[in-house]
């Protein structure tokens, strides 16, 4: 029987095999069992839109059920079972996904045993692609590379999201982390049909792999599960990248973008100096609630109360390549003014300038978002893949655990190893506003 290497947290490593790991999270919790499958890949701008186009290719069919007609049928035999595909970044990995979600075995008429079906199925479709000639199905790789185009395309609809992402390329100009997990389009239309095949053997062969069931499911059948991926060709697999944190400052960039928008979006980026698998990475994460993680912090209520300056002032933290963005929005016109008070507030948490209020308002706003990732199947399975990419192997209690037990001398110790590196803003064509968005 399988022997599950768990903790009180309800994840458990089952097994690894030539480069594969898998993970058990177990909860009575959810009446549906969902099985994640993620290639990682380094980041690297030849490649990104080969891993970007990759999921959704596969996703249209496989061999026993090759349309997406034949596909959905069978999808809707396994009471309506679901395959979804997605890519990811996390610091320079490029994460490639496919999942399937399903009715757990326990609500299943007369015990039906929906896991070893739906299971199987995701597995071909991971390994059993539609073909012709040698390559993949013609008409998928161009509908499919095609809606990669569209969504290469389609970043700039969200301006806040893709101001803070044009901030933290243009910091990482020469590094990895400056690709974006959907490739660029020039790449995007290059791709050819031929070259996304070989690289998908390659990666199949020789890539690390992560798999997760999240649910209620025997260990007898976890094994068997486990069991099919024996039939994958494995080679020498390959070793993931360290990924470079630290970097010293010599000058702060200043990039200005325009574009046709009423209202500009500043991005003040900063290096944390602070490596994902670091103890220092709690403070990190109370130091971020605190200075613009949400309605209590000190950019809601300054930038964004007290000054009327911005609609929106939050920060974000990239946990893998230890990046830290201040992003608003603002008039144009109040673009200085703006800059000079979001500064302050960073001056004012080295200062020691921290209020009770702040720090218990700040632990008890991430133990709450802590604690309802554990309502979503998808939330804990992204939490969990990221304790165990970055090495520390936390589970949910001992991570908060450790947030709370951050003091506020932890946070300004914290504070003087953040570094200024770039200030980002979008504009308007002509640099002022003419109107609200």
């Amino acid at each position: 029987m399988l022997k599950s290497n768990g903790n009180s947290s309800g994840v458990s490593k089952l097994a690894e095999k030539n480069g594969i790991s898998f993970f058990h999270i177990k909860s009575d919790k959810f009446k549906t069992v969902k099985i994640d499958i993620f290639i990682i890949d380094p980041l690297d701008r030849k490649k990104a839109a080969y891993n970007a186009l990759l999921p959704f290719v596969l996703k249209r069919g496989c061999i026993t059920y090759p349309t997406q007609q034949e596909l959905s049928l069978r999808l809707e035999e396994l009471y309506g079972a679901g395959i979804g595909a997605a890519v990811h970044k996390k610091g320079e990995y490029q994460l490639i996904q496919l999942n399937a979600g399903f009715v757990s075995d326990r609500f299943t008429v007369n015990g039906a045993n929906l896991f070893n079906k739906a299971g199987g199925l995701l597995f071909e479709v991971f390994t059993g692609p539609v073909t012709e000639n040698g390559i993949f199905r013609k008409d998928y790789f161009e509908q499919e590379r095609e809606n990669l185009i569209q969504r290469i395309r389609s970043r700039v609809n969200n301006k806040m999201y893709y101001a803070m992402q044009r901030c933290m390329e243009e910091m990482c100009a020469e590094e990895p982390f400056a690709v974006n997990e959907d490739g660029d389009e020039e790449s995007a239309k290059a791709l050819t049909n031929e070259g996304l095949f070989e690289h998908y053997g390659r990666l199949l062969s020789q890539n690390p792999v992560y798999v997760y069931v999240s649910g209620n499911v025997e260990d007898s059948e976890l094994g068997k599960f486990i069991g099919k991926f024996e039939a994958i060709e494995r080679k020498e697999i390959i070793s993931l990248p360290a990924i470079q944190v630290k970097k010293d400052i010599k000058e702060v960039r200043r990039i200005e973008e325009p574009m046709d928008i009423s209202q500009g979006k500043l991005c003040i980026g900063f290096r944390t100096q602070i490596e994902a698998d670091s103890q220092e990475y709690y403070p990190l994460v109370v130091y971020n609630a605190i200075l613009g993680g949400g309605v209590h912090s000190k950019l809601f209520q300054n930038v964004r109360e007290k000054e009327s300056l911005a609609y929106s002032a939050f920060s974000s933290i990239e946990r893998f390549k230890g990046l830290l963005v201040a992003v608003s929005g603002i008039e144009i016109s109040e673009r200085e003014r703006a800059e000079r008070v979001i500064m302050e507030q960073f001056r004012a948490v080295e200062n020691g300038d921290i209020s009770d209020f702040e720090m218990e308002a700040s632990k008890k706003s991430l133990v709450t978002g802590l604690k309802s990732m554990q309502d979503s199947q998808g939330a804990m399975v992204d939490f969990y893949l990221s304790q165990h990419l970055s090495g520390t192997g936390e589970n949910m209690d001992s991570f908060i655990e450790k947030i709370m037990a951050v003091t506020k001398e932890d946070v300004i110790k914290i504070s003087k190893k953040i570094t200024l590196d770039t200030v980002y803003f979008l504009t308007s064509l002509s640099g002022e506003s003419e109107r609200s968005e």
